[in-house]
């Protein structure tokens, strides 16, 4: 298990999401989209690809899948779908949330990581410090495992001092 060092001088331990752990939530997201697209052609069909509507089929088939990490991951405390079915999530490098200018870094190198760096996006996770990979480095972000606290019941122990 790793720590950080908080600007406060407190080591917070965290374990960094293994590259199976993200690879699985990307593949999950990616065929959460592919349903999505599926449902929608079916849905709308030729009537998406047809006449005025060419910007709409832009809109539902290009932009809202690119947009899906950077909306989800602002809205659920770093999680898509497929990160919080693996109970993994972004956090900065103190271990808080980050900001939504690293979640903005983070998805505008995604399709560099994935696509365009022959590889050399996913392969930073195995050579970091944190696990991160080039889009993390950038941002100040890594991916942690989320773990999960025994809940308390307080009013036991209140019954038992009365």
């Amino acid at each position: 298990m790793q720590y950080i060092l908080s600007s406060q001088g407190i080591r917070i331990h965290q374990e960094p999401a293994s590259f199976a752990a993200r690879l699985a939530a990307f593949s999950i997201d990616f065929m959460l989209m592919g349903i999505a697209w599926s449902v929608l052609f079916a849905t709308y069909g030729a009537g998406l690809l047809s006449g005025m509507n060419n910007v709409m089929a832009i809109i539902l088939v290009i932009l809202i899948p690119y947009l899906y990490p950077l909306i989800s991951e602002t809205m659920a405390s770093g999680q898509t779908l497929g990160k919080k079915l693996l109970h993994i999530r972004v956090v900065d490098l103190e271990g808080g949330g980050p900001k939504i200018s690293a979640f903005i870094l983070r998805w505008l190198i995604l399709p560099l990581d994935v696509f365009g760096s022959a590889g050399i996006g996913p392969l930073c996770v195995f050579f970091t410090k944190h696990q991160q990979r080039l889009g993390d480095l950038v941002a100040g972000t890594w991916v942690v495992r989320t773990q999960e606290y025994e809940k308390v019941d307080f009013s036991s122990l209140v019954a038992e001092e009365g």
